[in-house]
């Protein structure tokens, strides 16, 4: 429990305030006390939203869920003002850390553990389900682990089973690592969808991670729907009740009230499947189930992972989509021809428009438009002057992991599943490099860049090799050593070297393949890189490190950026390279702020609120005056930063 702020209220009701026990993208949650001495929790909604009609609405739903399921199988509604300004809502205080908590704290549970945890969340979908209702978030997060039995709470995006929409007003519901294939692609949401969350939250309680982990939202995206989850080291009938759970298709999983039986020794309507292994293709490989249950013919690579979601998104002048370093021998070179003159970003707010999460920002080098790439491919044009949809840009099949303009701002060049050319004037696509070309095997891009002078690519390879492409006629032109996969790719501001990292952070000569250095002392892999456009500075962090900053010419560590939390996020370096933007917040909390920081001194600027979920992308204006993010809520936006 943290203490209350000056500006928390000190009394709900009759309920007095003790003290902050978190917050979620839509409410703040405190301790409180009732007038009999009892310990309750008291939920808000947030001032910001108290006066948007949508998120009362939500509330009151929330009200409503709980009081139908009851205090047996979640926390018991006390008191609840739905109506009040702002709405709230008080429950029983339910001693105990979350499932979350607990498996960070003690490491993972037991099988038989596992299984008794699995009978009693069975038993508590099946009570939520013969209400009507889909819970639609269960995530470790949202299990109480209480001496009496675990808990399901939150009920805030929860909603009438035979509802149609899965979202409202454009808001991504759900924590990406436990939703099922139909929540990421916006289809049909039932009863069924929470089985395949319990799946994911048995996972975790077995081994420590999700089924489908992954460094990137994009990455997290692509294995929800294609791939199998990873049960290494789960066997038995723990296994078999993981892999129904986890079926892709909805109509092939048990109900709650089918597990319940089985996992409590009666036979269920239909028998429940028996352990087994999934059969490997080859090193590294894992094979492909179709929703409708079938194997596809192709393969992925097991460690496949979409990185630097804004590394390569923040475009800079020259309209490279990332941050860029330099050597010595790289500033000697011409510099790149001078971009159009830029325009100032004059709207501020959100942009919407797609129909998934939205992966990816990138400026146009004048700074007029702004281009957004999607979980579904879809790339969006916007006015940066009105916030207007400008055109479309569809193709892709895959998440758009980045995006990079011509210097002259006609052309646009996108990486998803294969690599496309874009003329921008019409949207049509004018070139493609294929995937199957590039690695072997029919993958997605990991991470891409585009040099300068718009003539080189850089993708991610297989075996953490990084592969450099002559950008017109689709070859390989060089293979840069890796050693780990780079998540995240770079061209020096005249392109004659490259940055990339994974789990190692590595600057090479792109004119002769060699490595000049690498940097160290992150926790983890990188998964977002930026540079400051002298090239003198490099940022990078990782979703279980802090953002660290190097010395470009020496590898030393010069800087670490403390107090985002547990994860820095999209990260993006002004082109004054004064300022750094990265994201503060926590994944249990369902969104993030983003906070601007002075490099000089470390500390934080301002931070800017508004995405009601997860952030996914950032960058800069051309002229350093705007930014723009991307986030799991289906919308970008656009910021006035001065």
């Amino acid at each position: 429990m943290k203490p209350l702020r000056p500006e928390d209220p000190r009394q709900i009701g009759s309920y007095l305030l003790r003290g902050r026990l978190g917050a979620g993208g839509m409410g703040e949650v405190y301790l409180g006390r009732s007038p009999g001495g009892r310990d309750v929790v008291v939920k808000l909604i947030r001032s910001e939203y108290a006066g948007e009609p949508k998120y009362r609405r939500r509330f009151a739903r929330e009200v409503n869920a709980a009081q139908r399921v009851g205090g047996f199988h979640t926390a018991q509604v006390v008191e609840a003002d739905p109506e009040a300004d702002p709405p709230w809502m008080v429950t029983e205080y339910i001693p105990g850390p979350s499932l979350l908590e607990l498996v960070r704290a003690e490491g993972p549970l037991s099988v038989d553990a596992v299984l008794a945890l699995a009978a009693q969340l069975s038993e508590g979908l099946a009570a939520i389900h013969a209400c009507g209702l889909v819970h639609r978030d269960l995530k470790p997060g949202n299990v109480v682990m209480a001496d009496s039995g675990p808990r399901i709470i939150d009920f805030g995006i929860a909603r009438a089973a035979d509802a149609s929409v899965l979202t409202e007003d454009g808001a991504v519901v759900g924590t990406y690592a436990f939703m099922s294939p139909e929540q990421v692609h916006a289809r049909q949401v039932g009863p069924a969808s929470d089985v395949f969350s319990l799946g994911g939250v048995l996972v975790f309680a077995a081994t420590g991670h999700s089924p489908f982990a992954a460094d990137t939202l994009a990455a997290i995206v692509y294995r929800i729907g294609a791939a199998e989850p990873e049960l290494d080291g789960i066997g038995g009938e723990l296994r078999g009740l993981l892999t129904a759970c986890l079926a892709k298709n909805p109509e092939a999983r048990p109900t709650a009230t089918e597990l319940l039986a089985w996992l409590g020794g009666s036979v269920p309507d239909r028998p429940f499947p028996s352990s087994t292994t999934v059969t490997e293709p080859g090193p590294g490989t894992t094979r492909v189930t179709t929703e409708d249950g079938g194997k596809a013919p192709g393969t992925i690579r097991r460690r496949f992972v979409i990185g630097g979601l804004a590394a390569v998104a923040a475009a800079v002048a020259t309209g490279v989509p990332a941050a860029v370093i330099a050597s010595q021998r790289d500033e000697r070179r011409d510099p790149p021809a001078a971009a159009p003159a830029s325009a100032a970003a004059s709207f501020t707010g959100s942009l919407t428009g797609h129909g998934a999460v939205v992966s990816s920002v990138a400026f146009a080098p004048d700074g007029r438009s702004l281009a957004s790439g999607g979980a579904d491919g879809t790339i969006l044009l916007w006015d940066t002057a009105t916030g207007g949809k400008i055109r479309t840009f569809t193709g892709h099949t895959y998440p758009v992991v980045a995006m990079a303009f011509s210097g002259d701002g006609r052309t646009m060049t996108s990486g998803a599943e294969v690599v496309r050319v874009w003329d921008v004037a019409t949207a049509r696509q004018t070139r493609m490099i294929s995937t199957q070309t590039r690695t072997g095997f029919d993958t997605p891009i990991g991470s891409m860049a585009v040099s300068p002078d718009g003539r080189t690519l850089a993708t991610d390879g297989a075996e953490g090799h990084v592969l450099l492409w002559d950008l017109a006629g689709g070859k390989v032109t060089r293979t840069l050593p890796g050693g780990s996969a780079a998540n995240a790719v770079a061209f020096g501001p005249r392109g004659g070297t490259l940055v990339g990292g994974g789990e190692n952070i590595a600057l090479w000569d792109v004119s002769t393949g060699g490595r000049v250095r690498t940097f160290g002392g992150l926790r983890g892999a990188a998964t977002s890189i930026a540079l400051s456009p002298d090239g003198r500075t490099l940022a990078a962090g990782g979703a279980s490190s802090a953002t660290l900053l190097w010395d470009v010419a020496t590898g030393r560590r010069v800087r670490t950026l403390t107090g985002q939390g547990d994860s820095t996020g999209p990260i993006a370096i002004s082109p004054d390279g004064r300022t750094l933007a990265n994201t503060v917040g926590h994944e249990a909390r369902g969104s993030e702020v983003i906070a601007l920081w002075d490099l000089t001194t470390g500390e934080i600027l301002r931070t800017l609120a508004g995405h009601t979920g997860a952030v996914t992308s950032v960058a800069f204006s051309p002229d350093g005056k705007a930014l723009a993010s991307a986030s799991e809520d289906r919308t970008a936006r656009l910021w006035r930063l001065t």
